[in-house]
């Protein structure tokens, strides 16, 4: 009965924003987002940790109050537009997104070349997947992190593997992309948050030593795959989704597979930046990107 309910209601609640007016819907994201601006202490304190780290303190108050306001739109925004995804058809994701330079794409799949889309908390990641699969009519198998709530994690699976997608949790996943690999499809992977010391590679990111996670650079190496990096924006309006697909990164193999897969992960984490700098405000600064090698950023005064 509870599932039933927990599903109904979410059910509903993504008809209700889907079927709402843009100007209704994005009013409403905008309150919700200037509340939780005010409210929600903690994840602004990161976020401007993150800024002043990165740039070393030279933004100005109003750039910074800029990207925490378009953040927090984005947050709230992206959050409805996912309940809208539950129940969404392939017309409607369709008529949402606009990608740029899809020949990109449309090249790789046409040579049967391996892929591993990799991408980052741009906008509305969440669309990455199912725009790739509905615009290019091909399957993609992603990673997720789970939450420790067993319905929540059933509706986020629900949703996410709508559209001919397979999501498979973090934890254990590699055996899951390699299985895709093999059999020449795509793989998707969110590669820009902070991870593990055991877990990432340390590179270089805005003058600073973070940990990035390999996988990306390992299953490349290992299977010949094409490494694309794809970011997601949303237009001014909020109306559309905007896409940005890069070509796909070169590299020169070697004998060297340490100094291979550290040269590649470094490649991803110069790329990232880039995008970030030419547009701070779509990227999402709540993570503690640099919490691997300077947790103390993240100290408030009174701890």
């Amino acid at each position: 009965m509870k599932r039933f309910l927990f599903f109904g209601f979410l059910k509903i609640l993504g008809l209700f924003f889907l079927y709402m007016p843009h100007f209704l819907r994005f009013n409403f994201a905008l309150c919700i987002a200037s509340l939780l601006s005010l409210l929600d202490k903690k994840r602004k304190f990161d976020l401007l940790a993150n800024l002043d780290f990165a740039y070393n303190n030279t933004l100005t108050q109003e750039q910074k109050q800029e990207i925490l306001k378009t953040n927090y739109l984005n947050l709230v925004y992206s959050s409805i537009s996912f309940f809208m995804l539950g129940v969404s058809s392939k017309k409607h994701i369709l008529n949402t997104i606009q990608i740029d330079k899809p020949e990109i794409i449309h090249n790789l799949l046409q040579k049967g070349e391996k892929i591993i889309l990799v991408t980052a908390h741009f906008g509305n990641w969440e669309y990455s997947t199912p725009a790739f699969t509905c615009y290019f009519n091909h399957p993609i198998t992603a990673i997720a992190r789970m939450t420790p709530y067993p319905l929540v994690n059933e509706y986020l699976l629900k949703v996410r593997s709508k559209f001919n997608i397979s999501i498979f949790d973090k934890n254990g996943a590699a055996k899951h992309l390699i299985q895709a690999l093999k059999k020449d499809k795509v793989v998707g992977i969110v590669t820009d948050q902070n991870t593990a010391q055991s877990d990432g590679e340390l590179v270089n990111f805005f003058g600073k030593k973070v940990r990035h996670t390999p996988i990306a650079s390992i299953l490349a190496r290992k299977f010949d795959a094409k490494i694309v990096c794809s970011v997601t924006f949303y237009s001014k309006d909020y109306k559309k989704i905007l896409i940005k697909v890069l070509p796909p990164i070169e590299y020169q193999k070697s004998e060297n597979i340490k100094e291979d897969i550290y040269n590649l992960t470094q490649i991803q984490s110069d790329l990232l930046e880039q995008l970030i700098k030419e547009n701070p405000k779509e990227w999402l600064w709540f993570h503690k990107k640099f919490k691997n090698q300077y947790e103390e950023i993240y100290r408030r005064k009174s701890e």
